[in-house]
């Protein structure tokens, strides 16, 4: 039966697709790790890997083992942690990447709540958009990550968090209503802020924008999110984030939201962990308040009094 280096040995060169960069991943000589995986490779009598000049490429049967060796770290880490935290209450260090349109309306509440009932939960929260957040979750510096629904990256477990709807954002002066569904197409050239073309969500608001024949006079160029807000609550410039984020100004006269129609725009967003590692039981409790929080205030049917009036 194979060790749990040899399966750690195998997940590394599987997903990094070559010795070397296993060996760096893993704190290992390179030869260490070729020996666990011929290890391996000898006690089942089968090829896992085909060596090659550029490094190595799973067989087809490795693709299933090594999904079985996945699911046999994950549970057997999810049990040790399950022992150690047996009666002693919640406890430990979670780290966890959010966007700012987390942050700023659904993570107070849920640092509130925990450190009233689990005191002993020692929290740590990286602020970044969904590049540089993915990145620290397959390097294994964070044990989840909120970030937009995205193509699937080596390393890296999906699950559906909530789907959000866009909204235009303005200064009072600018003449919208709070709370008013608007076209765009029926709006002036828009003076608006959007994400540098670094950032996904520039790619999707262009697209729409040509899709539907939205007139734009001019573009700047803001990934700072407080920024933005501050800039389009006191200037006649818009701009286009998900509601969510937008929450605290639908209580305020600081800025106006205005759900955008014909036709809607929505996005959706995922939790991102690294595959072959899983979540301990403070980061479970901790995700599963904020999956809570922002459900509860993430783009329902409007209600009357979800606006001031």
């Amino acid at each position: 039966m194979a060790s749990l280096r040899q399966l750690n040995s195998l997940i590394a060169v599987y997903e990094e697709g070559s010795f070397t960069a296993a060996s760096e991943r893993e704190n290992a000589t390179q030869s260490g790790i070729s020996q666990h995986i011929s290890a391996i490779e000898k006690e089942l009598g089968i090829n896992l890997f085909t060596r090659n000049s550029n490094g190595v490429i799973p067989t087809t049967i490795c693709h299933g083992f090594y999904k079985k060796s996945v699911e046999a770290i994950r549970t057997l880490k999810t049990a040790e942690q399950e022992a150690m935290n047996a009666g002693k209450g919640l406890s430990g260090r979670v780290n966890a990447g959010l966007m700012p349109t987390f942050t700023r309306a659904a993570l107070a509440p849920v640092l509130k709540s925990i450190s009233t009932t689990h005191p002993n939960i020692e929290i740590s929260i990286v602020e970044s958009y969904s590049g540089s957040l993915t990145d620290m979750v397959k390097a294994g510096e964070l044990d989840f990550a909120l970030v937009p629904v995205m193509t699937g990256t080596q390393g890296i477990k999906y699950s559906n968090l909530v789907r959000d709807r866009e909204v235009l954002v303005s200064s009072p002066s600018f003449g919208n209503k709070q709370g008013e569904e608007i076209s765009l197409k029926n709006l002036a050239p828009l003076k608006i802020v959007l994400p540098t073309k670094a950032n996904i969500r520039r790619i999707k608001l262009e697209d729409y924008f040509t899709a539907h024949s939205i007139e734009i006079a001019n573009i700047m160029e803001m990934d700072s999110m407080i920024g933005t807000l501050e800039l389009v609550g006191s200037t006649d410039w818009v701009t286009i984030l998900p509601y969510l984020i937008c929450v605290p100004d639908t209580h305020s006269n600081l800025r106006h939201i205005n759900p955008i129609c014909e036709p809607n725009i929505y996005s959706d967003f995922v939790i991102i962990e690294p595959i072959g590692r899983s979540l301990s039981p403070q980061a479970t409790f901790f995700l599963k308040l904020l999956k809570e929080e922002i459900s509860s205030i993430a783009w329902q049917e409007i209600q009357p009094n979800r606006y001031m009036n």
